[in-house]
């Protein structure tokens, strides 16, 4: 609990202990947490994915060329950043619970960035292996703080909205990688380098730049936050407390660690996330291959990557907002499922180049809007801050496999109808809506049996899972 030595804080904790949180008061509280939370998480993540996917840009502008990428070259130096980026995922939460999050955010971006410059410097092979080897390190603790953050703040059904925005606003902003990156390829033979290398330049420098406010702006966890009056910690505690199970102070254990771990669920949901994740990947590091096997240029296919994302994010925030508001996970995400699977056939077997594109939407929004879903879906079912300082990190990690996953799903062997790629998708989401729905059965027949029998679920009295 947060200790005061102000009788008078004493007294505002007592009272807000006691009694009930005024409803104009709480809506205040969240809409000050908004600020102060969600605008430089989201601006930092949408940095961190466009320095991790802008090599598919530069490789169609000459990268693969002058490095004399061969074979599956390119694949590898896609999936050796997820090697290193799996490795950091697991501490993170540890480590940004001992050091605040604001010290641990600015080393992380500041050392990706200064890495995703160093791209644009690279001469061989080997170099770019290194670079990406390194960039997974630096980038691989930030989405587990990141989805951390955001569930010690929230309650369970404010949670997928604001995730929706955060990966949302990511997705949409990186999504015009394509359009920056043909803006920045013009630059060719600009301070005696090519126009690939200022991909990786410019938007490496601005990564910097923005870690630096970051030290200043971006908000610590409840009890550590400065900007907070006693009286709104303890507001915070309390909403958290009745709604999450759990005390949102303290630090997790070995205890915390082994129910996290030794959960079958954690797995089934992070299994959730791990095959949209896949396939999320498999579209954003090719996306411009596969519009260019539609028969569009070079400088068109990298343009009209950014439509779909930003369909993708209409339909992610409208259906967090649903989501929340019904209280429900599984039937968004097997919609979401079945909306890539349509997009998948269409772009196999759509016949004209418009309507391939089409289903390049469908394709991009359902994999993309599945994801928060994963993320809301564990952070809901998941009682106590503490375990689920532990179950994030399970899941981001299956996510860091699905990116590997992702990595190799399309190959240029497979150019220009990428069939295998495509096949591999449209399993990868039918197994998600198997999954789906058998948690969600689980979960109904558990809850339904609490109403009955009085039985307590997850250790908490009362407690119900989100289906």
């Amino acid at each position: 609990m947060i200790e005061t030595t102000d009788p008078r804080d004493d007294a505002v904790k007592k009272g807000l202990d006691e009694g009930v949180i005024d409803p104009t008061e709480d809506k205040s509280l969240v809409r000050r947490i908004d600020l102060h939370v969600l605008p430089w998480i989201c601006i930092t993540y949408a940095l961190s994915l466009i320095d991790r996917t802008n090599i598919a840009a530069a490789k169609i502008v000459g990268m693969e060329a002058d490095l004399n990428l061969t074979g599956n070259q390119f694949n590898v130096a896609l999936l050796v950043f997820f090697i290193t980026y799996l490795v950091t995922e697991i501490p993170s939460n540890i480590v940004i619970k001992a050091v605040g999050t604001q010290s641990y955010l600015t080393v992380l971006i500041t050392s990706w960035g200064a890495i995703a410059m160093c791209f644009g410097f690279v001469k061989t092979y080997g170099q770019l292996l290194a670079l990406r080897v390194l960039l997974g390190f630096f980038e691989g603790g930030f989405n587990p703080a990141c989805i951390y953050l955001i569930s010690c703040w929230y309650k369970r059904y404010e949670v997928q909205q604001r995730l929706a925005i955060w990966f949302v606003f990511g997705s949409v902003v990186s999504g015009f990688t394509g359009v920056i990156s043909y803006g920045l390829s013009l630059m060719e033979g600009q301070g005696g380098l090519r126009g690939w290398s200022w991909i990786f330049i410019i938007p490496g420098a601005i990564t910097v730049a923005v870690a630096i406010p970051i030290f200043f702006f971006v908000a610590e966890f409840p009890e550590k936050a400065k900007w907070l009056t006693v009286e709104e910690r303890v507001m915070i505690q309390r909403r958290l407390a009745g709604d999450q199970g759990e005390d949102v102070e303290g630090k997790g254990t070995m205890k915390s660690f082994l129910e996290a771990a030794l959960d079958w669920k954690v797995y089934v949901i992070s299994l959730i996330l791990m095959l949209p994740t896949a396939t999320t990947y498999a579209l954003s590091f090719f996306s411009p291959s596969i519009l260019a096997s539609f028969g569009f240029s070079v400088a068109l296919s990298q343009v009209l990557t950014t439509p779909p994302y930003i369909f993708g994010a209409f339909v992610s925030i409208l259906t967090g907002i649903m989501a929340d508001r019904v209280r429900l996970r599984f039937p968004f995400i097997i919609g979401y499922s079945i909306l890539h699977m349509a997009g998948l056939a269409t772009i196999s077997w759509g016949g004209s180049q418009g309507a391939r594109y089409t289903g390049m939407f469908l394709a991009i929004a359902g994999s993309n809007c599945a994801i928060p879903s994963a993320l809301a879906f564990l952070a809901n079912n998941v009682v106590g801050t503490h375990k689920r300082q532990f179950a994030v990190p399970i899941q981001t990690i299956f996510g860091g496999i699905g990116g590997i996953i992702g990595s190799l799903m399309f190959r240029e062997a497979d150019y220009p109808g990428y069939r295998p790629g495509i096949y591999a998708s449209f399993g990868c989401m039918a197994a998600n809506t198997t999954l789906a729905g058998g948690l969600a059965l689980y979960f109904w027949m558990g809850n339904r049996q609490a109403d009955r029998t009085g039985k307590v679920l997850e250790g908490v009295p009362g407690f119900r899972y989100t289906v």
